[in-house]
């Protein structure tokens, strides 16, 4: 019997629950445009710009200990820059192109367990092991992410591409 007063209880909950969503849904479709009271005007707004640079306002002070203790505590408000002669190296020997090398990638030779550099040399594709030499060209040491090379007697590391 308590089930019974329960089921019914429960079943008018729902059915007014219901009652209420079909109601605002009529409500909502059938309502006047003239109706004033439910329409309100917004502010307009400004366009945020994106690119404009807010200006900095913050200023770093250095005036705080070394949290090590490392090194003396330094007066940095007192700064004195001291004139370093800069002297420009212009280089004497011609610069080598080393475009017409590319680094591929690698593979491990599964027998000898070793690294082999796949390697293009004026679009021509080799495979050198280390202390291998073709074209002129040595590789000297396999990174797995660049390669040492040498050509020409100069060295030079190439990255992967």
């Amino acid at each position: 019997m308590k089930n019974k007063k329960l089921t019914y209880v429960l079943g008018l909950a729902v059915l007014v629950v219901w009652g209420m969503i079909i109601y605002r849904i009529f409500a909502a479709v059938s309502a006047n445009d003239d109706d004033s009271t439910t329409t309100a005007i917004a502010p307009v707004k400004e366009a945020f710009n994106d690119f404009s640079i807010p200006k900095d306002t913050t200023h770093l002070m250095l005036n705080y200990r070394d949290p090590f203790g490392l090194v003396a505590q330094k007066d940095t408000a007192r700064f004195i820059a001291r004139r370093t002669n800069v002297r420009t190296v212009t280089p004497t020997a011609k610069t080598m192109d080393w475009s017409f090398i590319r680094y591929s990638g690698y593979m491990l030779n599964p027998a000898t367990k070793k690294l082999i550099a796949l390697m293009s040399i004026n679009g021509q594709n080799i495979t050198l092991a280390e202390g291998q030499t073709k074209n002129q060209v040595k590789l000297i040491k396999n990174l797995r992410d660049s390669i040492k090379i040498s050509f020409d007697g100069k060295t030079k590391f190439i990255g992967i591409k």
